[in-house]
C-alpha cells in the first residue's frame, strides 16, 4: 500500500496493544 508518505514522519498512536507497532511496521515498509 502505497500512502505516499516517502521521506515524511507519521506519529501513529492506539490504545490496542500491538496495533501501534503493527501500523508503525506496515508504515516502514
Amino acid at each position: 500500500m502505497d500512502l505516499g508518505l516517502a521521506n515524511r514522519i507519521a506519529l501513529v498512536t492506539a490504545s490496542s496493544r500491538g496495533l501501534g507497532r503493527a501500523i508503525a511496521a506496515a508504515l516502514s515498509r
